[in-house]
């Protein structure tokens, strides 16, 4: 067994983990353990066929998945953490059909073996990648392809790690007037630990003595910026940004966790699932992750920056109420967001009331 560089305890564990990350969103490997018992690590959804001939000469591989992906596969798992122990030969399409990036192969599932308790590096490996909004799944093998170069991780670093860790840091700020509210003020946070921008959208002058309009809004690609007919994020947030400027003045949390907290890549795969007959919360189950992944300590972490703890939340979203009172603010009413249904959007909107348990559009105090 070589030496590896494993680091040490007196090092910052948190920034060993998102270099780890970054390492693995970027199509490499890292090393997870110690430096006398340790596996390779790789994401399913930066490999390709070239990369699993590569791992299958260091010796027998395996694919981690999660609870919910492995129940999507027909097995009962009780742990977080799933493993596949993946016979040879085994074709990258069944890699990809199993770990949700390719339609699901009856005949491979039945042919697979689950293990029943799940590695300790696995859980570890998991753990970690599920704060990099990244397709949860992964490969693990006994040495690294890599000759030189290979970033590592004790498990103890990858279990500790929470994208929440650490404050935020206020990088900048300018007057920029928008279309519906000419007296508008951006402010530009980003994550200590990880690398999440967000933004706090001030609207006119809001009387920071009484309790604040505020509107949680996470980041839409498609459609803040697209104007995508399948969801209703850009009305909602454009009728907040309006609707602020109509009443004297608010604030905008925008926050960055596209998709509902999977990220661009796997929001545009649970797209195409429901092209093919999935709702929103069945799509993103097919793919391994939670019916909604978002996360709300770096929008509490703003208003307390902004010394805001009473607010008035725009949103139907009864999650948002509970995870921002938990996070010490003080939600004394909500405001409805209001959404036009359309051909393209009408059943994302009945799923989120029906099945997300997402409010009316009447205001509740």
């Amino acid at each position: 067994m070589s030496h590896l560089p494993f680091a040490s305890t007196d090092r910052d564990a948190s920034l060993d983990a998102e270099r780890c990350i970054v390492e693995l969103q970027r199509g490499r490997e890292i090393l997870l353990g110690s430096e006398s018992e340790y596996c390779a690590v790789r994401l399913v959804e930066t490999a390709d066929a070239s990369v699993l001939n590569q791992i299958t000469k260091m010796g027998d591989c395996q694919l981690v998945v999660s609870q919910t992906r492995a129940r999507v596969l027909g097995y009962e798992c009780a742990e977080a953490t799933a493993i596949i122990d993946l016979p040879s030969p085994l074709t990258w399409s069944d890699i990809a059909s199993l770990a949700g990036l390719e339609p699901s192969s009856s005949d491979v599932t039945r042919t697979i073996q689950w293990q029943p308790t799940p590695q300790p590096a696995a859980v570890a490996a998991l753990h970690l990648i599920k704060q990099a909004a990244v397709l949860p799944a992964l490969l693990i093998y006994p040495q690294p392809v890599q000759a030189r170069g290979i970033l590592s991780l004790s498990l103890s670093a990858a279990n500790q790690y929470q994208a929440k860790s650490g404050s935020l840091i206020e990088l900048s700020g300018a007057h920029v007037p928008l279309a519906t509210a000419i007296s508008s003020r951006l402010r530009v946070f980003r994550e200590r630990h990880g690398n999440a921008e967000h933004v706090a959208i001030i609207v006119g002058e809001p009387d920071w003595s009484e309790a604040v309009s505020v509107r949680l809004h996470s980041s839409c690609f498609t459609g803040d910026i697209l104007g995508s007919l399948k969801c209703d994020c850009g009305e909602q947030l454009q009728g907040a940004i309006a609707g602020m400027a109509r009443t004297g003045g608010g604030v905008v949390l925008y926050v960055s966790q596209e998709g509902r907290g999977i990220g661009l890549a796997s929001k545009l795969r649970a797209y195409q699932l429901q092209a093919e007959g999935l709702d929103t919360i069945e799509a993103n189950q097919h793919l391994g992750f939670a019916s909604d992944a978002r996360r709300y300590h770096a929008a509490a972490a703003i208003l307390q920056a902004m010394n805001i703890d009473r607010i008035k939340l725009i949103t139907n979203n009864p999650d948002k109420i509970e995870a921002l009172r938990a996070e010490g603010i003080d939600v004394i009413e909500r405001l409805p967001s209001v959404a036009t249904v359309n051909a393209h959007n009408a059943r994302y909107l009945e799923t989120k009331r029906v099945r997300a348990g997402h409010l009316s559009m009447e205001s509740v105090g």
